[in-house]
């Protein structure tokens, strides 16, 4: 139950629609069925049967389960079982709803698995299912016929019934598909039928079925074949292929006639039928077999469709269906064949000569085919195959001549090409294998459509095709006799060349072979072969095409191969030296490629295995023949310039041995005559050939040389002006050339002890007369580059010439300098924009030679040279564009002169090995180093690299050089470490690796040391690749590193002033790099540096020129750094620079933040430095050194970059007393005579435009700003002294101290942790001979006053006491301030106010009486502060100093000046609360008389005066004694103008006179008093105010005091000069009628 379970479970799975999850489904039934197959078998048939509404998807797949497990238990299956499930197939496969074809084929495939155990059941329920079912079913009649095909001996024998039911079904049927599956079946039972008669141990040997075949072959034929549908069609006639066979030979011979026609008129056009060729194969062959005799007249018909069928299906796309249908057409030209073979030969022959592609391609491969599978049939007709194959062979179509080889083959292998016209396809052979290598442009064209049918289409396919025939004819084949010699007369024809790399090795191949077999036919028999070449065309032929080895499919290794081979029959004496030395030069071929094999060198060794032939032969009659031989070669052959170059070295190397002197000099003339003088290997070849005769025949040379000036040539003379326009066109400088360069391989190949005396007297004469072209006594620049060349080329063979002479007297060569000369005007000729020519590398060679021929010159001598060989090499662009041919031969030209100019250099190098030598030269390539272009500073840098290894490799360098050092190099080339060219990148740390080791050299280590540092130069190169800015940044730092760890110390500073030429590079890299390692080698290096203001120099100087700010950043570091080790020395010289002429003096102030030590240091010195310009000095001596100075700027300049920095918060928060203090006061100083116009550009700058910044201007501004700066960073806010434009007023000079004062008391609130120490530092300043400075510290203690911190901080008895000492300072600025600070202390120091108000009441008060005639402010000042002083004492306070400033302020009230009176009245006001009868009754007694006072200033001119008087009067009502007089004087209202006044007075009188009349006498007399008061005002109010006092109180007055003394008085006013004073007493009089 576990197992049906199990499956349960695996069958919920089946709806899945994933294919994925079936197939492991299905895999999992077919495991499980391995051991339990019956249970597992069981249960799906019954699930199956159960299941009928299952879905289909999940049917098929239980059904594919069924056919694995069934498949492999087939042996163990139980009958009944299998019935089961037999049965369930059937059911399956004839359903006709809701399955679909796919499920009833795996039901057929189901029924077929068991038929092969189980056929008779399985047939059975197929036929009973076609007995019952009608309409047939498709898949029944499908599995059926498989069934028998795959079961024929047990199916056979039962197939009557079946084919019986057939046969009904045809007469029936309508529908196709059921049509063409009877069909099928037809074809298959026949099949199976036909197997099952033939097989000869059954004992059925007849056809049980004839008659109904017979009759369903009528059927078909006559019927069936009528229909239109193509599958039908095809059906039936492959049906009929089948049913043929089992025909009666008479029915057959009768359908032939017409059955042949009909079926071949099935054949389309475009289109061919394999089911059509099926049938009509087994047609032919049945008609064949039973010798019929109607074939005959078909022939011609079936032979032109089977020919067309074929062309057709090698037209369309190679696949196994159209190879398959290939293979039935011609297995049907097969069977044909046996009966006909001499029509379908001729018929095959005649489709060879028409000229369609198609039909001869057709014709070749049923040639092939026939010939391989029925070669007996074809003997007969060799000769006419061989006759019509001329004929074919001349077809220049490229796929025909691709089938043609192959026919070839197959012919050589059935002996044809012994036969006459072989030696005609040899030839053909040959001719295709040299084929020119190029495709035809035909071909091109149409090659992607035609390689899709794996045609060949080009001429370069069709020659490699032709190559392994030709191989495979030579290895394979028994054809040598055919072969050999007769391929050696391919070898001279120059036509054939392409092929001797094929040719060369079937001779060689077959030529080995003979000889190790010992035949007779290997030695060559010229009177039997006439058309053989001869010995001498073989050796020169064969060393022409090997000195070219890789042409032609590498020809080279062949042809000496086929030398080796061919030893004897060139020369019995050869074999000796060929035996040695081929094998070698075949070895050296294998180890270089194409690209590695040195041409020149390759030559050389062919010359040489030449030269020892010809001397092991030593027969003169031989050589002279070679010496024709090659002659002819030259002039008759065309091949390659290279080829003719080498020609003629070889005839130089035989005329060099030949003995005679007429022979030499005839063949030395020919050859100047034949040589084509425009190519250059031709000109190189003859020049090379006649040194190599000179060699012997120098005289002989000589005089030929100098015989072929004398030539017609050089006779035909060109006007001036054609010369002058074009010489290129004119054929005289080619020879001209060639003869130049003749002499320069001459003077090369002589012995030296003969040429060198001869060079200067007879060769070099020549050579210059040549070159140099005279025109009516003129010299004519030469602008032929051959020419150029040419001499360029013989003076360096004679230079080397003369370098090579150790052991041997020295020669000197006198024209050393001339030649020289010529050089570099070949060199400055040539373009530096493009190069083209190998002119410029040439003459750079030369030089290079020259340098070191005797008279040797020093280095020096040579500068233009090196500048001129610089600027012409290194301002050539890099190629760009396509890779075309042109542009890589450039590319190469321009290596190679790259390569000619280190050589130079190296040279010159030689000539001083010592580092100054070096550095010489380096300075040169300084220039380029330092360009623009990318592309000339990576070759400058790389021809660095190779001089400095160069220096290194050579060994020079020891301790015993004198003292030299690199560093300045490299400097220089750290600037290039970040170049933005990668190459240069890299480049420029080799040669800092390379130099690090030149100086440690220098240093006396060994050259085999290795140093750590240095090393990790290497990984530093490794990291330049990676472009991150982060990443490069450390890799520069690791190269300070590097540096600073290397670099001697006593050469830093070099080091240091040569990198820093680097900040203002071209290139912002090396800005950025120079920057860098500037930072590292200062931080590292700072302390040991010995030249600090050269180096600030150097860097401040770098600054103004600098762009970016990056790099701004990174110097302004360095200098900062080099500030923190040298504080005390880089400072002063920072302050040289004048401001604000110079910029980025912020940038460089500002760094020195970055550092809190520093940062405070550098601050406390500028402090200092700015104290001790006002320090001790006098006003106008402070005033002066401003003024005549820029030093103060620049102080105050640093300050202000510094403290304005948002990084200067720690230094400003350790400094903030003294920066305060010492700003402060500066700014006081500055103030009074710092006009707005103060800083002025020098005359000598008036170009420099200063920036707009405030400062700039304005010396006062940037002291603001610093003392803004300074309150910001300790956490004050200054909103308070910009809202009350605090800042503008310390800048102005007048009102500075009010600014002062503003600060201060900003400070008292934010900065009180400092107050101590900056009171401490201010308070010497009290004592300072600056008047400003006195006046800022008093200012600014005065406003301290004015808050409590001053007591809280115990700061009040020091600030008291310093401003009572500024009272006798003789500044009245400095008194007045000093008069408010202590009027401030009653705020400051309120809660002890009492400490000091007898001292401060009594200062005051003094103040008051020494300066309210001469200084009324001052005096206002005083009582101002008297007043807050009265203010912050209690009303209990008793002290006689109140009564002191009664008396001392009542007077003032009549003063003519009403501020004064104003502020004497606010006394007053103060004083009331202290009058308390009780307590202080003097002073209250005093009180009472100032009444009067006060109510005569009510009607005061000055507003301000009444308001105050009225403020006084309503503090006074509490303490008149009087209700009446209390509420009048409370109801006063300070801001009420509508006061009437005479109303007020007399309603006042008349409440006094009620409630006081014990002081109305007093009041009258007091009133009596202001008579004579300067004041007209109040002298009218007096006269009133008695008229109403005396009318109110007249009984009491006239009982106790006489009046006749104030009538009297009054009586005086009627004479007062101010007429409303007398109106008054007028009116006054009125009320005094009882006196």
């Amino acid at each position: 139950m576990k197992v049906e379970a199990w499956m349960s479970a695996v069958l919920g799975l089946s709806p899945d629609s994933s294919e994925l999850v079936r197939l492991r489904m299905i895999e999992s039934f077919q495991e499980l069925g391995q051991t339990k197959r019956k249970r597992v078998l069981l249960f799906l048939h019954k699930f199956l049967t159960e299941h009928q509404s299952l879905p289909l998807l999940q049917r098929t797949t239980l059904l594919k389960s069924i056919i694995l497990i069934v498949k492999e238990n087939t042996g163990h299956l139980s009958r009944p079982l299998s019935k089961k499930i037999i049965l369930m197939a059937s059911v399956e496969i004839s359903k006709i709803t809701s399955v679909n074809d796919a499920h009833r084929e795996t039901a057929s495939k189901l029924l077929l698995t068991l038929g092969s155990s189980f056929t008779t059941e399985v047939f059975t329920e197929l036929q009973s299912m076609i007995q019952r079912q009608t309409p047939a079913n498709f898949y029944v009649i499908l599995t059926l016929a498989n069934l028998c095909s795959e079961n024929v001996h047990s199916v056979v024998p039962l197939l009557k019934p079946v084919l019986e039911n057939i046969l009904c079904l045809l007469h029936v049927e309508t529908c196709k598909r059921m049509r063409w599956v009877i069909c099928y079946a037809l074809g298959h039972l026949s099949k199976s039928i036909l197997t099952y008669t033939s097989d000869h141990h059954l004992p059925i040997r007849k056809n049980p079925y004839v008659s109904e075949l017979s009759s369903a072959y009528d059927v078909l034929f006559h019927s069936w074949l009528n229909s239109r549908d193509p599958k039908m069609t095809t059906g039936v006639v492959e049906a009929i292929g089948q049913i043929i066979y089992l025909l009666p030979s008479n029915k057959i011979e009768n359908e032939l006639p017409t059955l042949i026609p009909v079926i071949l008129s099935l054949y389309q056009k475009s289109y061919s039928d394999l089911s059509i060729t099926k049938g009509l194969c087994g047609i032919l062959y049945t008609a064949l077999e039973r010798n019929s005799k109607m074939l005959l007249s078909h022939l011609e018909n079936l032979l032109i469709t089977l020919h067309r069928q074929l062309c057709i299906v090698m037209g369309q796309p190679t696949n196994s269906l159209s190879e398959c249908l290939q293979n039935k057409i011609l297995c049907c030209f097969q069977i044909l064949t046996s009966a006909f073979v001499q029509e379908i030969t001729k018929f095959l022959l005649l489709q060879l000569e028409v000229s369609s592609e198609q039909l001869q391609l057709g014709a070749l491969v049923v040639l092939n085919y026939l010939i391989n599978t029925v070669p007996s049939s074809m003997d007969g007709h060799k000769s006419q195959i061989m006759n019509s194959m001329t004929l074919s062979v001349l077809r220049n179509s490229n796929r025909v001549k691709g089938l043609l080889s192959q026919l070839m083959y197959t012919m050589a292998s059935h002996s044809y090409l012994e036969l006459e016209g072989g030696v005609e396809l040899i030839r053909f052979i040959i001719e295709q294998c040299a084929l020119p290598t190029g495709e035809d442009r035909e071909c091109h064209k149409t090659r992607k459509s035609t390689e899709e049918h794996g045609s060949i289409v080009t001429d370069r396919e069709v020659r490699s095709l032709y190559e392994r025939l030709l191989e495979k004819l030579t290895t394979t084949l028994m054809i040598d006799n055919v072969l050999w010699p007769l391929l050696l007369e391919f070898v001279i024809p120059v036509r054939y060349t392409n092929a001797l790399a094929a040719v060369c090795s079937s001779l060689a191949h077959l030529g080995s072979k003979k000889q190790q077999a010992g035949e007779t036919e290997f030695v060559l028999n010229y009177e039997e072969h006439a058309n053989l070449p001869n010995r001498q065309a073989l050796l020169i032929r064969l060393l022409a095409v090997a000195s070219s080895p890789y042409e032609g499919r590498g020809q080279g290794a062949p042809a000496l191969s086929l030398l080796w081979v061919l030893g004897i029959n060139i020369h019995p004496a050869a074999v000796k030296v060929w035996d040695k030395e081929l094998p070698n030069l075949l070895q050296y071929l294998q180890e270089f490629s194409e690209d590695d094999l040195l041409q020149h060198q390759w030559e050389q060794k062919l010359l040489q295995v030449l030269s020892q032939t010809l001397e092991e032969i030593e027969d003169e009659v031989w050589i002279v023949q070679l010496s024709e031989v090659v002659t002819k070669q030259i002039h008759r052959c065309h091949c390659s310039p290279q080829q003719k170059g080498f020609l003629y070295r070889c005839l130089g190397i035989v005329l060099q041995l030949t003995q005679s002197h007429e022979v030499v000099k005839k063949k030395l003339q020919v050859m100047l005559q034949i040589v084509e003088h425009d190519k250059d290997l031709e000109r190189e070849g003859v020049a090379t050939g006649i040194g190599c005769c000179a060699q012997t025949h120098l005289d002989i040379t000589l005089t030929v040389l100098k015989n072929c000036s004398k030539l017609n040539i050089f006779k035909k003379t060109a006007s001036f002006y054609q010369i002058m326009k074009d010489q290129g066109s004119i054929e005289i400088m080619k020879v001209k050339s060639t003869l130049i360069l003749c002499y320069g391989y001459l003077i090369l190949h002589c012995p030296k002890e003969i040429i060198l005396p001869r060079i200067e007297t007879d060769i070099l004469p020549n050579i210059l007369n040549h070159f140099n072209i005279k025109i009516l006594g003129m010299k004519v620049q030469v602008k032929d580059s051959t020419m150029k060349l040419s001499l360029i080329k013989t003076i360096t063979l004679m230079a080397r010439v003369f370098q090579h002479t150790e052991g041997q007297p020295a020669y000197k060569l006198t024209r050393k300098i001339e030649l020289l000369t010529y050089m570099q005007e070949f060199i400055k000729a040539e373009p530096t924009d493009s190069v083209t020519t190998y002119i410029r590398k040439a003459a750079m060679d030369a030089c290079a030679c020259l340098l070191m021929v005797e008279p040797l010159f020093v280095l020096s001598d040579h500068d233009e040279l090196v500048k001129l060989c610089l600027h012409s090499t290194f301002s050539l662009p890099p190629l760009e564009g396509s890779e075309s041919r042109d542009k890589i031969k450039r590319q190469e030209i321009y290596k190679e002169t790259l390569m000619s100019l280190e050589d130079l250099l190296r040279q010159l190098l030689h000539l001083d090995l010592s580092p100054n030598g070096l550095q010489c030269l380096f300075n040169f390539l300084m220039i380029w180093i330092e360009s623009r272009k990318n592309y000339e500073r990576e070759n400058s840098l790389m021809m660095t690299l190779h001089l400095l290894t160069f220096y290194l490799d050579t060994g020079v360098i020891n301790d015993k050089v004198p003292s030299h050092n690199f560093v300045t190099m490299i400097g220089y080339i750290v600037v290039r470490c970040s170049d933005p060219s990668l190459i240069a990148r890299e480049v420029a740390v080799e040669c800092l690796y390379v130099l690090l080791y030149l100086q440690l050299r220098l240093e006396g280590f060994p050259m085999d040391h290795k140093d750590s540092d240095v090393e990790h130069l290497k990984a530093i190169k490794d990291g330049l690749k990676d472009t991150n800015f982060e990443t490069l940044y450390h890799i520069y730092i690791d190269l300070g590193t590097v540096l600073s760890n290397c670099v001697p110390h006593d050469q830093m500073n070099t080091l240091l002033l040569t990198i820093s030429e680097g900040l203002t590079d071209e290139q912002l890299n090396g800005s950025y790099v120079a920057s860098i390692v500037m930072n590292v080698l200062i931080e590292k290096c700072g302390t040991i540096l010995t030249d600090i203001p050269g180096i600030i120099k150097v860097l401040y100087h770098q600054l103004q020129l600098i762009t970016q700010p990056q790099i701004t950043r990174f110097v302004t570091r360095s200098i900062s750094i080099l500030a923190s080790q040298n504080v005390l020395m880089v400072l002063p010289h920072l302050l040289k620079y004048q401001i604000p002429l110079q910029t980025h003096m912020d940038d460089i102030w500002r760094s020195l933040l970055s550092d809190s030590t520093l940062a405070t240091t550098s601050i406390q010195y500028l402090l200092n430095y700015l104290k001790l310009m006002y320090d001790d000095n006098s006003e106008s001596q402070f005033q002066e050194v401003v003024l005549t100075t820029h030093q103060p700027l620049a102080v105050v300049h640093a300050l202000h970059a510094m403290i304005c920095c948002p990084g200067s918060e720690n230094a400003i928060n350790t400094l903030f007393p003294q920066l305060f203090t010492v700003i402060l006061l500066y700014l006081s100083s500055s103030v009074q005579f710092c006009p707005r116009d103060f800083l002025r550009i020098p005359k000598q700058n008036k170009s420099f435009t200063p920036s707009d910044k405030p400062g700039n201007t304005d010396i006062c501004h940037y002291v603001v700003e610093i003392l803004q700066a300074i309150l910001r960073c300790g956490k004050c806010d200054i909103a308070n002294i910009t809202e009350e434009n605090g800042w503008d007023l310390i800048k102005s000079p007048g009102r500075n101290h009010e600014g002062i004062m503003l600060l201060a008391n900003t400070m008292a609130v934010c900065a009180v942790p400092h107050l101590i120490s900056i009171v401490e530092q201010l308070i010497p300043f009290l004592a300072n001979m600056q008047e400003r400075q006195r006046i800022a510290v008093v200012a600014f203690f005065a406003e301290l006053l004015n808050h409590r911190v001053v007591l809280e901080l115990s700061l009040a008895d020091t600030l008291v006491g310093s401003l009572l000492r500024c009272l006798i300072d003789t500044s009245p600025t400095i008194q007045g301030l000093a008069v408010r600070g202590l009027g401030n202390t009653a705020i400051g120091a309120a809660q002890n106010i009492e400490k000091y108000t007898s001292k401060l009441l009594s200062v005051l008060i003094a103040v008051i009486h020494k300066y309210w005639k001469s200084n009324n402010l001052m005096a206002i000042e005083a009582m101002l502060s008297i007043s807050k002083v009265l203010d912050s004492l209690q009303e209990h306070f008793e002290d006689s100093s109140l009564i002191d400033v009664a008396l001392t302020i009542e007077p003032l009230f009549e003063n003519e000046h009403e501020k004064l009176r104003t502020s004497a009245f606010k006394v007053l006001g103060k004083l009331i609360r202290f009058g308390n009868r009780e307590r202080n009754p003097v002073l209250a007694e005093h009180l009472h008389p100032i009444l009067i006072s006060l109510l005569l200033h009510l009607n005061d001119e000055s507003s301000e005066v009444i308001t105050v008087c009225k403020s006084v009067l309503n503090l006074m009502a509490p303490s008149m004694g009087s209700e009446n007089l209390s509420k009048m004087f409370q109801e006063l209202s300070p801001e009420d103008p509508t006061l009437v006044y005479e109303a007020y007075l007399s309603e006042v009188s008349r409440h006094i006179s009620e409630d006081l009349p014990d002081r109305i006498i007093c009041y009258i007399m007091s009133c009596a008093a202001f008579f004579t008061n300067p004041l007209p005002e109040i002298r009218e109010n007096a006269v009133t105010l008695i008229g109403f006092l005396m009318y109110h109180g007249a009984a009491e007055f006239a009982v106790q005091f006489s009046a006749d003394s104030v009538c009297k008085e009054i009586c005086f006013l009627f004479s007062d000069p101010v007429k409303s004073v007398r109106i008054k007493a007028a009116v006054a009089t009125r009320h005094l009628h009882m006196y």
